[in-house]
């Protein structure tokens, strides 16, 4: 089993909580990441679809404001290794129950380590804030379509 896939949307989900949960959600609705029949089938709803595309476009947005919570708070991290377990899972199909939880932890991990990297990215690099997040935002999205369109092979 290839866990790649669970550690990059995992990533993807560590960046912007939401993108990846909206990138999945959205591939499951049109049935190009199969997920009937498993614990996360619900992601193929349209309603979730919808749902978190746009959780995903207003974290986009409160993301830039000065009042926005740092992404190492607890809240962030919790809202990211779930949304990143969830996306791993996801990916991982109809398999076995422990490849599934594999993927789930694979994608929690690395959704972690990528707010960890955002974060220090954000603080370190030599860019206006807000343009720093465009960026962000755009590796976030890019990867995450990429990844998608692995699975689709």
């Amino acid at each position: 089993m290839n866990y790649g896939c669970s550690a990059a949307i995992g990533a993807v989900s560590g960046l912007r909580a939401f993108t990846g949960s909206a990138i999945i959600s959205d591939a499951a609705a049109r049935k190009i990441v199969p997920v009937k029949r498993t614990p996360v089938s619900w992601l193929a709803s349209d309603n979730i679809a919808t749902a978190t595309a746009l959780l995903a476009a207003a974290e986009l947005v409160a993301d830039k404001l000065p009042f926005t919570p740092r992404r190492t708070a607890a809240l962030g991290l919790i809202a990211r290794g779930v949304t990143g377990a969830i996306c791993g899972m996801a990916v991982v199909g109809r398999r076995k129950r422990s490849e599934m939880v594999a993927g789930a932890v694979v994608g929690a991990s690395a959704a972690l380590a990528a707010a960890w990297v955002g974060y220090q990215y954000r603080k370190r690099v030599k860019l206006p804030k807000f343009l720093a997040a465009i960026l962000e935002d755009t590796v976030a999205v890019t990867a995450g379509t990429a990844v998608v369109k692995a699975l689709c092979r």
